[in-house]
């Protein structure tokens, strides 16, 4: 029987973790129809010689969830090998909106990108996609700020009755589109403002539906252990699988926190509770120069945070907090690039320092932050030098730790060329095989199991990340040996080397390293 193609010649590792072996793949339609050690006989085929085949990569915390629309190719993320994202992460979702939310939601991409958007409800977005295709498929989680805001706007304190209703028929309905759970970004405003039992009552409507619970949590520096031990107090009261994003110890003084959260998240999973965590290959973060501020400062509105920042009353005590916060403000500020302005006026300013930009205005580095952020109404967007070395090599290393981007997908041309975006867009797929598994943190088995049928199986993905009879056929090519990452900070805007053929819902997306601009991802929607 002749096949519609077959991948002849690979090394195959499978995604499961156990070791690789020679095998050739048959793909019919969609799917994976064959796996032989002894070959299969096709009038097409992709010839893998010499390089491994695996399942497409999982992104499990990506941002493209309006990115996609601006760019349906997803460049930066497919030629890494990636073919499933899951969107919605650090309770920033690109719906449910309503209100104030939506108001500034609109506002910005249509100032920023001239992108009219008319929608409210994820099936709106879901129905969006669907109608303008991609390249590779999205699972989509539903934002707790996204929620928050949509209902109560930038208000402090705890929901009322009405509201609290609200927030919970907003979570069904999103899971009952098709989300396959929810992410809070506790770190952030409006998510900072929600106390512990306010996120449980939400998560117990995400259990009800079978969904995870992914929290980038309230702190990854001096509070990271209360964090922590919240996150695991909220999976177990609500029920439900939790997925500890971006998992990683911030700031020098922070560090020697690893162990202790180690040993937090391997108790819980003794007990029970079922935890586990990702993280992305780079020892920077990527977020807006808002988080310098503490979140107070952004309750009520926009307008509102930036008349406080230019209250001098209100400085004093912002800078009192930060003071406690950080004993060398020069030296925390010197390690802060930024990455995107969105006036030409302050383009000028990607890819310097605080401590940079302040010399170039005449001002204090802090004053400069005041700046920038009245400036571009809070937009602007950073990279914070603050992470350990060997912390990574030690997170990477758990078995329970996924790969993931924490980055929307870019590309290097279009409106998704602007600034200078944290090099994990573009790189780290290919950066996990040249800086750990050329180095022996991981072997190769395991990091492809870290980057495919473990993200699925933490997301609720099925019939994907594995190369199995049956399954989806979503496959990439590559050379481990070959593998390169090339996107660097001061030029992001550069994809890898050593992935040959990328493969989505058993169509080609990537040949021989191009792409072939076909659009055969998903919309994945979660099923009870």
């Amino acid at each position: 029987m002749t096949a519609r193609y077959v991948i002849k010649n690979g090394f195959l590792v499978d995604g499961s973790g156990q070791p690789g072996f020679a095998a050739d793949i048959e793909v019919n339609g969609d799917t994976i129809s064959r796996i032989s050690r002894s070959g299969i006989a096709a009038d097409e085929v992709i010839d893998a010689a010499g390089m491994t085949v695996s399942p497409g990569f999982i992104d499990i915390h990506a941002h493209s969830d309006y990115h996609v629309l601006l760019n349906p190719y997803a460049e930066s993320k497919v030629r890494q090998g990636v073919t499933t994202e899951v969107n919605g992460n650090c309770g920033y979702s690109i719906a449910p909106v309503d209100g104030l939310i939506k108001q500034e939601r609109e506002q910005q991409y249509y100032e920023s990108y001239q992108l009219n958007l008319d929608l409210k409800s994820l099936a709106d977005y879901f129905r969006m996609v669907d109608k303008h295709g991609m390249s590779i498929n999205n699972a989509m989680l539903v934002g707790h700020g996204t929620i928050r805001g949509s209902v109560m706007g930038r208000k402090t304190g705890r929901p009322t009755d009405k509201e609290r209703n609200r927030m919970r028929a907003l979570v069904r309905e999103s899971m009952e589109a098709g989300a396959f759970g929810m992410s809070t970004g506790l770190a952030y405003t409006p998510d900072a403002y929600a106390d512990t039992q306010e996120v449980i009552e939400l998560a117990t409507v995400v259990a009800d539906h079978k969904g995870i619970y992914a929290t980038h949590m309230r702190s990854e520096g001096r509070t990271l252990v209360e964090s922590v031990e919240e996150a695991l107090a909220i999976g177990k009261s609500a029920g439900l699988p939790v997925e500890i994003s971006h998992l990683k110890t911030m700031h020098p003084e922070n560090w020697h926190k690893i162990e202790t959260v180690f040993g937090l998240i391997e108790a819980a999973q003794q007990q029970g509770v079922d935890v586990a965590a990702d993280r992305y290959p780079y020892l920077s973060a990527y977020t807006g120069l808002a988080s310098v501020m503490p979140d107070w400062v952004f309750a009520d509105s926009t307008e509102a945070a930036i008349q406080r920042l230019q209250d001098k009353t209100v400085r004093h005590r912002i800078e009192a907090e930060l003071n406690e916060q950080h004993a060398d403000m020069k030296d925390y500020l010197s390690r802060i690039m930024i990455s995107q302005c969105f006036t030409d006026a302050h383009k000028r300013f990607e890819g310097k320092t605080m401590v940079e930009i302040g010399s170039e205005l005449g001002m204090d580095p802090l004053d400069a932050v005041y700046y920038l952020l009245r400036e571009e109404k809070l937009l602007t967007t950073a990279i914070y030098f603050a992470m350990n070395g060997d912390n990574l090599k030690h997170i990477l290393a758990k078995p329970y730790v996924s790969i993931g981007s924490d980055a929307g997908l870019r590309a290097d041309y279009g409106p998704l060329f602007e600034g200078k975006p944290h090099p994990r867009s573009y790189g780290t797929y290919p950066r996990v095989f040249t800086d750990f598994v050329k180095t022996n943190i991981i072997s190769l088995e395991q990091a492809v199991f870290k980057m495919t049928s473990l993200p699925a199986q933490r997301a609720g993905i099925q019939n994907r990340g594995l190369i199995r009879e049956g399954w989806f056929a979503d496959i990439v090519v590559f050379s481990p040996e070959q593998m390169e990452d090339r996107a660097t900070y001061v030029q992001p805007h550069v994809y890898p080397r050593g992935i040959d053929t990328v493969i989505v819902n058993g169509v080609p997306v990537v040949r021989k390293g191009v792409h072939t601009k076909a659009l055969p991802g998903k919309i994945l929607r979660k099923t009870r």
